[in-house]
């Protein structure tokens, strides 16, 4: 009877334990469940805070982007219509505001019967003055022209051109020509032919300093070459003083021209003007007797 209460004791007690066992695999079992959902659940949530944070991160950038785009934009229209607006408000054709023709020049821009210029205040006249009194006047031609002075010309026949540089944006150019029946030494010629020309005119597409150094160096120019008109005349204003005989091509030219009673041919006046600001760019006269 006693070992049928042990053996009693000792089943209760295997029973007992393999309860506990089991109990404590579910746990196990249980909080790992709970702990993988929890896991994936903690994971979910990161991964989706982490995507609206990016997303939210780039349609920032973007916005940000697009509205300094817009301003930069609106800024440099701003500034390109403010440059513009300077540029076509500042600019002006250069005027000689003093203007008065040197004694002994005629009061019309085109005078057949005076095509002369003055240097220094000294008048200089085509079919009267000779390269010996140019160079005695003190034009200043380059040296290596002035080599040739001595060189003899035939009857009928002019010299090669004579250059003077009267500062680096403004040059004039001369002829002689030799019309007795005898053979002459340039120095001896008579003046037939003057130009003078300007190396740039003001634009309104250049800068503003561009233009001022422009238009210093041919006011300067003015200061010792001196012809009828002004040395920043425009086709308007010369159509206005000498409209007479005035022939313009498609070029922005305007020629005077008269035939010779002597010679072959004809003489006067010849324009050039600038296409955009019609300002003078170069004028020639020529003298045939």
């Amino acid at each position: 009877m006693k070992i049928k209460k042990i053996m009693l004791a000792g089943l209760i007690m295997i029973a007992m334990n393999l309860s506990l066992i089991a109990c404590g695999k579910e746990e196990k079992e249980a909080s790992r469940g709970t702990s993988e959902q929890r896991t994936e659940s903690t994971k979910q949530t990161e991964e989706g805070e982490s995507g609206e944070e990016t997303g939210s991160g780039e349609e920032s950038a973007s916005e940000e982007e697009s509205s300094s785009e817009e301003a930069t934009d609106r800024e440099t229209g701003s500034e390109s219509s403010e440059e513009s607006s300077e540029a076509s408000t500042e600019f002006a054709v250069p005027i000689q505001e003093d203007f008065t023709p040197v004694e002994g020049l005629s009061d019309k821009y085109v005078d057949f019967e005076n095509r002369s210029f003055a240097y220094n205040g000294k008048v200089f006249k085509l079919g009267e003055s000779t390269l010996k009194d140019l160079i005695d006047g003190g034009i200043p031609f380059d040296e290596s022209d002035l080599n040739n002075k001595g060189n003899n010309v035939n009857k009928n026949y002019e010299t090669s051109r004579y250059t003077a540089d009267i500062n680096k944006y403004v040059t004039m150019q001369f002829k002689f020509v030799n019309i007795t029946g005898d053979t002459l030494t340039e120095e001896e010629c008579l003046l037939s032919y003057v130009r003078i020309n300007y190396l740039y005119v003001p634009q309104p597409d250049y800068d503003a300093e561009r233009n001022a150094t422009i238009t210093e160096n041919i006011l300067d120019a003015a200061n010792t070459v001196c012809f009828s008109f002004p040395a920043t005349l425009t086709k308007e204003q010369l159509l206005e003083n000498s409209s007479e005989g005035a022939e313009q091509d498609d070029y922005n030219n305007v020629d005077y021209r008269i035939k010779s009673e002597v010679y072959m041919g004809s003489s006067g006046y010849h324009f050039r003007f600038n296409d955009t600001t019609n300002q003078m760019k170069e004028m020639t006269m020529d003298w045939l007797p």
